[in-house]
């Protein structure tokens, strides 16, 4: 009789065994579905930020292009302003004239700019003129991109 109480024990046990080890087992499979799904959004949001991004760096270039429109025509206004469709992206692009005179630097400047940038790097005048360029795009999922540049444009001497 007695060893027929002791089996009864050891099934109960290894019932309460198996179901411990079901339920960790379940714990640890939940935690790693987690994590890959969080991974997952998170490369997701990712990737559209730096879609986003690439688009922005396309609005950039359009609105280099404006500001060398208005380095050709100086009689235009200073500023253009516009809204451009870049594949699924609407992004809007400024270029601004910063000033309406033409910078002239020292010799000492141009020299120094020559030994920072490298050698026929820099124009052998040091006129320019500088317009600030921008292009701001609003992603898809809510990703807000702002690109700025400072675009110098030398003056060749007539």
């Amino acid at each position: 009789m007695k060893t027929r109480t002791i089996e009864h024990h050891q099934r109960g046990i290894a019932l309460l065994v198996a179901l411990g080890t079901m339920i960790v087992v379940l714990i640890v499979g939940s935690l790693a579905l987690y994590i890959v799904v969080r991974g997952m959004n998170v490369t997701r949001g990712q990737v559209r930020y730096e879609t986003t991004y690439e688009a922005a760096i396309a609005a950039l270039e359009i609105a280099k292009a404006k500001a060398e429109s208005l380095n050709t025509f100086l009689d235009a206004p200073p500023y253009m302003s516009d809204t451009v469709q870049i594949g699924g992206y609407r992004a809007a692009v400024t270029a601004e004239r910063t000033s309406a005179q033409v910078i002239t630097m020292s010799g000492t400047a141009i020299k120094f700019a020559r030994a920072i940038a490298g050698p026929g790097a820099t124009p052998a005048s040091g006129s320019y003129r500088t317009y600030y360029v921008t292009a701001t795009i609003l992603g898809r999922g809510g990703e807000r991109v702002g690109i700025e540049v400072l675009q110098r444009f030398t003056v060749q001497a007539q």
